[in-house]
């Protein structure tokens, strides 16, 4: 008993000893371990996921965001992929899509709404050619511009835009006021530089014009006074007037003449996408580029500078922690949150961060309203106003329906407009919250006039925590600290944002900054437009060009409900069409999307060929879903499509499969059962007439070679051998059901469409 007493002391003893011991190596640990206390400091518990080491000999560019800048950068790297063999490429965006601050939404009710007044305008060739790639379709636009403000008499006018060049459609009173100041600074030119942009305004367009417009308006945008903020930012973006030819126009306007938009600025004519708004081009561009490089829902936190770790959240998952080694790092990041966020032992941190902290930028507040009906006839010539009286919380609306048809759920039957508010830094009597900026934004528009309450169909709003980058007194010499000490530590930050330089902070500024960024890091190429954003305002920037042929080769496929698994091992480069009832992808390739169920496999890939005919890879491989059942007749491995096609080959062909009649086709086996159950749409063209409607000429007298099941390759002038109107053509047979006789017309066309002879 006395030795199991002794027994039961000694484990007693050893096991707090060995607990105790335990309690202090975790404790160690835990004030060791970077990762741990960054967890701790988030109120995580877990302990973080793996972290992603970088390979010896091997770079790593990490680009952080995937709006235009991001994307620039990563199509700039895709470009030069043959000559990065030893680098390795990650995007990491926290959202669920690319895009940034140029993202679109459908709300509830079928209306689209984009994140500001997009429009698309350009000063770069590159910037062209990357839209022309990734956007098939557009609309053109002549801009229709307006400024809606209160006279002396009370009475509010539209006065065109620029105001500036249209002071004859104003009130008596301020058409006097504003030409008396032109004229004083016409006759008494200043000496002295502007030094802040209130001053600016004063020598350019005098004490009236300013009065009158230009002071009130710009505080409603950008929430400061012009005294607050600089003068080096302006550039082209405010158009200076004549006094002679404002007289001239207040001389013909006391004739009776009618008021018209200015044909002043870059943005005179613009174009819009006739699809899926602003957001639809830049989640188009993703697509051109490697899926594989894109981590979505992946949120930084913390970088530690010295070391070149990145700690990442996950957003779907808030609990789970990683970290990734980088060699250089790309961010799109506002600058003042992504300085926030660095760790160094270096003691100068805590200066950048305090400098940082100083810059200015406004909350933006968009508000979407969708109507019955049409615009009233004041609007419905328009394409956006400006809006400088304190009467309403918006300084911008657009008659967003204006731009596309695809904006409102049916076309004739609703319109829509898209409200802007900057939230001011030093708040007015509106509490700047959902319900009162969207109640005050819909009293407004009612007493303008606009619109009646019972128009009202659909209401959206989102607030941008950082909506404008304010060009404060400040900002260049806070830029001239911050960044050089960035990118000592391999860092560039760089977009609307990550640069601070709201006059380079258009989407094509911002996809440039990417492109060119990437130049100076591979090349040593020195950057352009956010080093001089006067001289690439003031031109067209042609020094650069997309290479052609950025996608090798594109796989599409038509799908129902067959399994996809083999699509695993080619996502970065499959385009899959579901016709099932799935809502989503099984899991991450380069594009899922979800059509009708009609017209078989034939009007998925004509589908596919309509919509990217100006911007195909160099080969495109069509597949069935299950085309590894049809043994003999489609390869097993995708990939020799490409090979074949470039051959001039585009499918398997047994010598045996011509086509020598060209009247109705025998049916067999399952396909002569659905007909005759009328599960086939039966055609009243025989094969030959069918091919005479698409092709315009009779059908070859010597046969036509021909293969089954929907499986082949083409190059893309195999594809371009006939014009855009023949798919069209052909695909208009099969959008009224789910297999047309058609369908069966055009599988046993493929061979002799793209036959390269």
């Amino acid at each position: 008993m006395a030795l199991f007493s002794k027994r039961r002391q000694f484990c007693l003893v050893f096991g707090i000893c060995f607990y105790t011991a335990v309690i202090i190596v975790i404790t160690w640990s835990f004030k060791k371990d970077t990762v741990v206390k960054i967890a701790t400091k988030s109120e995580m518990t877990v302990n973080p996921r793996s972290h992603n080491y970088l390979p010896k000999g091997r770079r790593r560019i990490v680009i952080i965001g995937s709006g235009p800048t991001a994307l620039g950068a990563v199509q700039r790297l895709y470009e030069f992929q043959q000559e990065l063999n030893n680098t390795e490429v990650i995007v990491l965006e926290q959202r669920g899509q690319p895009g940034g601050l140029a993202v679109s939404e459908r709300d509830d009710q079928g209306f689209l709404w984009d994140m500001g007044g997009h429009v698309i305008f350009s000063h770069y060739s590159y910037f062209d050619q990357t839209l022309d790639r990734a956007v098939p379709n557009w609309n053109k636009h002549v801009r229709a511009a307006f400024a809606y403000m209160k006279g002396p008499d009370d009475k509010r006018r539209f006065i065109p835009y620029p105001v500036q060049h249209n002071i004859h459609t104003m009130h008596k009173q301020d058409q006097e006021k504003s030409l008396s100041g032109l004229e004083e600074i016409t006759n008494n030119p200043p000496v002295k530089p502007p030094r802040t942009f209130d001053e600016w305004l004063l020598q350019k367009f005098g004490k009236g014009l300013c009065e009158v417009f230009m002071r009130k308006y710009n505080k409603k945008v950008w929430t400061v006074d012009t005294t607050e903020m600089n003068s080096v930012w302006v550039g082209e973006r405010v158009a200076v007037p004549n006094a002679t030819a404002i007289k001239d126009k207040i001389h013909k306007a006391n004739s009776g003449k009618l008021a018209k938009d200015s044909e002043w600025g870059p943005n005179r004519f613009f174009r819009f996408p006739r699809y899926n708004g602003t957001g639809g081009i830049w989640s188009s561009v993703a697509k051109l580029l490697p899926r594989s490089w894109f981590k979505f829902h992946e949120k930084v936190i913390e970088i530690d500078v010295d070391n070149k770790v990145i700690t990442i959240e996950s957003t779907r998952n808030q609990n789970s922690l990683s970290t990734l080694s980088y060699s250089t790092l790309i961010s799109t990041v506002p600058l003042d949150n992504f300085v926030g966020f660095l760790e160094s032992k270096d003691s100068s941190l805590e200066r950048m961060k305090g400098i940082t902290a100083q810059l200015v930028y406004t909350h933006t507040h968009i508000v979407g309203i969708g109507l019955t009906g049409q615009p009233p006839d004041n609007l419905a010539d328009k394409s956006w106003m400006y809006f400088p009286d304190s009467d309403s919380p918006f300084y911008r609306v657009t008659v967003f329906s204006k731009y596309s048809k695809d904006h409102v759920p049916h076309t004739g039957e609703y319109w829509s407009l898209m409200c802007e508010s900057a939230e001011p830094i030093r708040r007015n009597m509106l509490n700047w919250n959902q319900t009162n900026v969207v109640s005050a934004t819909i009293e407004a528009l009612v007493n303008y006039g606009f619109i009646t309450t019972d128009m009202i169909v659909s209401k959206y709003y989102r607030r941008l925590d950082h909506g404008y980058p304010v060009p404060s007194l400040k900002r260049d010499a806070i830029l001239k600290a911050v960044q050089p000490w960035l990118e000592a530590k391999d860092i560039f930050s760089r977009g609307r944002f990550g640069g601070w330089k709201y006059e380079v902070g258009n989407q094509d500024h911002s996809l440039m900054q990417g492109v060119e960024v990437v130049d100076r890091i591979l090349k040593g190429v020195p950057e352009e437009t956010y080093a001089d954003p006067n001289r690439v305002n003031s031109q067209k920037n042609t020094g650069r060009v997309v290479h052609a042929g950025l996608k090798d080769y594109e796989i599409v496929v038509a799908h129902y409900d067959e399994s996809l698994d083999w699509v695993k091992s080619y996502a970065d480069h499959a385009h899959v069409y579901h016709k099932g009832t799935n809502t989503s992808a099984p899991f991450e390739m380069y594009a899922w999307e979800k059509l009708p169920n009609v017209g078989r496999e034939g009007h998925t890939y004509l589908h596919h060929i309509i919509t990217h005919y100006n911007n195909l890879p160099n080969v495109t491989i069509f597949l069935q879903a299950a085309f590894r059942f049809h043994r003999g007749l489609c390869h097993r491995n995708p990939l020799k499509y490409i090979s074949s096609a470039r051959a001039g080959i585009p499918c398997i062909h047994p010598d045996e499969l011509v086509v020598r009649k060209w009247g109705k086709l025998k049916h067999v086996a399952n396909f002569k059962q659905d007909r005759k159950a009328g599960l086939m749409r039966v055609t009243a063209l025989t094969f030959g007439e069918f091919y005479r409607v698409l092709f315009g000429a009779p059908p070859p007298k010597d046969g036509m070679p021909h293969c089954y099941c929907g499986c082949f390759g083409a190059t893309r002038e195999m594809i371009r051998k006939h014009p855009l109107h023949v798919y069209q053509k052909a695909i208009a047979f099969m959008n009224d059901h789910s297999n047309p006789e058609e369908g069966h017309y055009i599988e046993r066309l493929w061979y002799w469409m793209f036959l390269n002879s």
